[in-house]
């Protein structure tokens, strides 16, 4: 009842889009019919879905669901004047941005930095300009450390120093490598100096592997802690006592601790598996 209430007063407010209401909608955020019509749908999908429950500022409500439309929009329209000016072809790069020749790896973190600066902070086309050229600026001027971090993964993350991480935290994947070494191209891009690179690598290294430890005992406790009396039952239908549990439970933790196994092999079916395995030994 208070659903059809509000969608009632929602549509004396809006008409058949043609209330003044909706004309100064229209016209004071600067969209086309088309996505003001696709506001009020998700509007009154909102009302429907008890979003919104009450009509006592839905006035304001309506202006805030435009204006959000319209940030949305400013920024889908910023993040393709980005990639705009980054085009080789462009005045601004031309001018500004050729000059630094930066690799074709510098250019994808330059875009996702500022694609992130636009996302979170809706930054001007001024600063959009300003930041190109201080990243353009930064990839020269910290040249040496980009040189050095890239002979540290290689060109496929696939050098001696990565096989040695790769021996000696096994619970550091290669999408892991990937994340820590864009984490630092962020960070030289961003005009960081660095007394030693591979220092700075092994302590991101060092650091990713311990927090998903952290994580994978995590989980592991909560499967085997966090759900009552679940544990024992299981151990109980495998014909297994508390104290074949207990060595399972002390294994698993080792094993983590080990950086063998990650959170993501940590399941119901994981421990299951476990138990059979540990039965038919």
């Amino acid at each position: 009842m208070i659903n059809e209430v509000i969608l009632s007063r929602l549509d004396e407010l809006i008409g058949d889009y043609d209330t003044p209401f909706f004309k100064y909608l229209l016209y004071s955020y600067d969209l086309s019919l088309e996505e003001c019509e696709l506001i009020v749908s998700k509007l009154k999908d909102d009302i429907s879905d008890d979003v919104i429950s009450s009509d006592d500022n839905l006035v304001d409500v309506i202006e805030e669901y435009f204006r959000q439309k319209c940030i949305e929009t400013e920024k889908r329209d910023k993040l393709e004047y980005l990639s705009f000016l980054m085009g080789s072809e462009s005045d601004f790069y031309v001018k500004f941005l050729a000059k630094y020749d930066v690799s074709s790896r510098d250019l994808d973190i330059i875009y996702n930095k500022i694609d992130d600066k636009i996302t979170k902070d809706n930054i001007s086309d001024f600063e959009i300009k300003r930041s190109l050229e201080y990243y353009f600026s930064n990839a020269v001027k910290q040249d040496s450390y980009i040189r050095s971090l890239e002979h540290i993964v290689g060109n496929n993350y696939d050098s001696l120093t990565v096989e040695r991480v790769k021996r000696e935290y096994p619970n550091i994947y290669d999408g892991d490598i990937i994340e820590i070494t864009n984490e630092l191209y962020a960070e030289i891009l961003d005009g960081k100096n660095f007394t030693s690179i591979k220092d700075a690598f092994f302590d991101k290294v060092m650091r990713k592997s311990e927090s998903k430890k952290a994580e994978a005992i995590y989980k592991w406790e909560s499967l085997v802690l966090g759900n009552g009396d679940s544990f024992n039952k299981l151990l109980e239908t495998k014909h297994l006592t508390l104290g074949d549990g207990e060595v399972i439970k002390k294994d698993v933790r080792s094993k983590i601790l080990n950086g063998l196994i990650c959170a993501d092999k940590i399941n119901g079916a994981f421990l299951t598996m476990l138990c059979i395995n540990y039965g038919s030994e």
